[in-house]
């Protein structure tokens, strides 16, 4: 098990050294979205420094991409994107905290529980048929009442949000179980407000 934190745009200043000297192991960072109103994916603002800071300072690394997508097509252009900056930014570059998906979108949750998981698998079938396998970060509510889980294979490992004393997910699902949860959005690095996650498994 180890100790990580999440960061986008919002981490502006977050000094790494501190992150690792406060004992944490690996940084997942925002590479970047599709914009709800444009429909274009774009990079985050501070990509490039965040990743390069986290690298610098020894952590893990791994990178997120924020989901728009409401069908196969969408989420098959997201993929065609992000496998683009992959071989741009990271070529090369290990990323021991994995690759995640990240949907949460209102209408995405109201594509229904059997459609949402279609979308979610055209995403993961392109970039696997790329040599990259993908984690799904998805809050409890999306998991538990928006989508079918048992339609995505179990090498898609699964990163939850419950800003709770206890993961109720993993607690009610013992045989489809989160491989990371977020605990809070409310940690503090030298002032700075982060993300702060659990995983259970190095």
């Amino acid at each position: 098990m180890s100790y990580g934190i999440d960061v986008s745009y919002c981490q502006e200043g977050l000094d790494y050294t501190q992150a690792v000297a406060q004992g944490y192991k690996f940084c997942i960072v925002r590479l970047g979205y599709t914009g709800s109103a444009s429909g274009r994916q774009a990079l985050d603002d501070l990509f490039v420094q965040n990743i390069n800071a986290a690298k610098a300072a020894g952590m893990e690394i791994g990178i997120y991409f924020y989901s728009t997508a409401t069908s196969e097509e969408e989420a098959e252009a997201e993929a065609d994107w992000l496998l683009d900056q992959i071989n741009t930014y990271l070529d090369g570059v290990q990323l021991d905290a994995g690759i995640w998906y990240d949907v949460e979108e209102q209408n995405q949750k109201e594509l229904g529980y059997y459609r949402l998981p279609q979308v979610i698998m055209a995403f993961m079938n392109r970039m696997n048929a790329a040599g990259k396998y993908v984690g799904l970060y998805a809050g409890y509510d999306t998991l538990i009442n928006c989508m079918d889980t048992s339609a995505l294979p179990d090498y898609i490992p699964l990163w939850v949000p419950i800003y709770d004393e206890k993961n109720y997910y993993n607690a009610e699902r013992p045989n489809r179980q989160a491989s990371i949860w977020q605990y809070t959005d409310s940690g503090f690095i030298g002032g700075v407000q982060v993300d702060l996650n659990y995983r259970y498994n190095d």
